[in-house]
């Protein structure tokens, strides 16, 4: 696909650098807020995110707080957020696995948290604790008996969440719908056998891959469109960069329209 393809008029492409935003929903995956104590990030608080996200024409950004993860909140406060924004915000309910009490509280309440709380977040790397640990099963198996998308913090090679655990995980919970989180980044040969081996339920999420040459047009490849979702980890990636990377892809219009909406909605439905 050549440059002029992407700037041809009334192409998706065209319109996002003539206009600064596509003519169709998009749905980010993979969000956060809130500060963190490693950067300083320029928005990271529900107005300031809120304003760039409809600037760059994102309809729901689903994330889960820095400061659920991290332990110094609870997702209650979170849907409390998304009650503030209704159009916009969905939340990951963060699971913390230091926390079993917590963990077994807040998804009593996931029911009432509706509609903004759509899945789970697990974040193994950052605990230690890795994922076929027995603090994670009272999580993944309420995500797996609700068919429940969790996303998944994945790495190539890491103890706690790469490709051979995130293997075990597939074969264990066929409901379970896999966000693999940065497509277990470096380990793409076992991304790939992941979906493959999935039971129509695991994506690979694309937060760091749009910035990498051609790794979207080998993803598509490798297991197709339809497989991936769109995500940024705003407030630490920005919309325009993770968008302008996917529009940018030597990739169909058709597969640019399954990553950036289709995909979510085939999950969600149009109305979430």
């Amino acid at each position: 696909m050549s440059a002029s393809i992407w700037e041809k008029s009334g192409s998706v492409a065209a319109k996002f650098w003539n206009e600064g935003r596509a003519d169709f929903p998009v749905y980010d995956m993979h969000g956060h807020m809130g500060t963190h104590n490693g950067i300083y990030m320029k928005r990271s608080d529900p107005e300031s995110m809120a304003a760039h996200l409809r600037r760059a024409g994102v309809k729901h950004l689903v994330f889960s707080h820095h400061h659920v993860l991290f332990g110094a909140m609870r997702n209650a406060e979170v849907a409390e957020i998304c009650r503030r924004y209704p159009d916009l915000y969905r939340m990951y309910v963060g699971i913390v696995p230091r926390y079993p009490e917590n963990i077994r509280e807040d998804l009593a309440m996931f029911d009432k948290w509706a509609p903004y709380a759509v899945g789970l977040k697990c974040l193994a790397d950052y605990y230690k604790v890795p994922l076929t640990d027995p603090s994670w099963e009272y999580a993944l198996k309420f995500a797996d008996e609700r068919a429940l998308p969790v996303l998944f913090h994945t790495w190539g090679h890491s103890k706690y969440n790469g490709g051979e655990i995130m293997l075990k995980l597939v074969q264990t919970y066929p409901r379970l719908k896999f966000f693999i989180g940065h497509s277990l980044y470096d380990e793409w040969a076992t991304a790939e056998r992941i979906v493959k081996e999935g039971n129509g339920n695991v994506w690979l999420e694309l937060t760091a891959i749009p910035g990498e040459y051609q790794r979207i047009e080998k993803l598509v490849s490798a297991v197709g469109s339809d497989r991936l979702l769109y995500g940024t980890d705003l407030p630490w990636f920005d919309e325009y960069q993770a968008i302008g990377g996917v529009l940018s892809a030597e990739i169909s219009e058709d597969d640019m329209r399954n990553i950036l909406y289709r995909n979510a909605e085939r999950i969600f439905g149009t109305e979430w």
